[in-house]
């Protein structure tokens, strides 16, 4: 990440920042929130990709407040000149915090790219000497695949097995695709823990077939102990 024109930072903050990225619902643009602790004249943040490509864009911002920011080798040759890819503040003016800026993921760099993860990048201007580099917070989003437009009904094909579990069918008609839907990070490391279902599952099941058979025996003993025996003559005459 560019430091845009600044020589080396004079000074550090760590543990002064923090970044929180949410969702209100899985078809709306995702928040990202950034905290600190002291006042500050600009922001830069962008997100990349697995590849260390910046994608997506930031929308609905205030332009008085903030612009797109060309860094060096962010902007691809297929980006138009206003893609808010990076974006910044537009004056030296001291700040404060938190801020909120919202992210969209329905373009096209977001869902070609390989991986679901993402990270959230910045730094913090404190003046020309000094500035921050904020904490890198990753994100996990899954896919929508979209087709461009509606499509009736077929028979699943072998090729159709090989879309990823981590992907959800939605179609349009005017090929605009969709947000992809934030997954939450306790959801996330539930994903990547394996828990192993199947060792657990028999070891319930042995101990329900042990409690069955104890009952049984102890069922059986006491029936033994506790009913009279069978009458021979009654039996005869049954």
């Amino acid at each position: 990440m560019g430091t845009i024109g600044h020589g080396p930072s004079k000074s550090t903050c760590n543990n002064c920042y923090s970044i929180q990225i949410s969702q209100t619902t899985d078809v709306e643009p995702f928040t990202i929130k950034v905290n600190g602790r002291q006042e500050y004249q600009g922001i830069l943040l962008q997100v990349k990709n697995a590849d260390n490509q910046t994608v997506g864009e930031f929308i609905n911002f205030n332009e008085d407040e903030y612009a797109p920011v060309a860094c060096e080798e962010e902007v691809p040759e297929e980006q138009s000149v206003d893609w808010a890819g990076s974006i910044g503040h537009v004056d030296a003016k001291l700040k404060s915090w938190p801020i909120e800026l919202s992210w969209t993921s329905a373009r096209d760099d977001v869902y070609n790219s390989m991986s679901n993860v993402f990270r959230v990048q910045g730094m913090v201007v404190m003046d020309y000497d000094n500035y921050h580099l904020l904490p890198e917070f990753s994100f996990t989003i899954k896919k929508r695949r979209h087709i461009d437009r509606p499509v009736a009904p077929s028979p699943p094909t072998a090729a159709d097995s090989t879309i990823a579990a981590d992907t959800m069918i939605t179609t349009t008609i005017d090929g605009t695709l969709s947000e992809a839907t934030l997954i939450p990070p306790d959801h996330q490391a539930q994903l990547e823990q394996d828990p192993e279902p199947n060792a657990l599952f028999m070891q319930v099941l042995c101990c329900i077939l042990a409690v069955y058979f104890i009952m049984t025996v102890a069922r059986r003993r006491w029936y033994m102990r506790h009913m009279p025996a069978a009458d021979p003559e009654a039996l005869k005459e049954g």
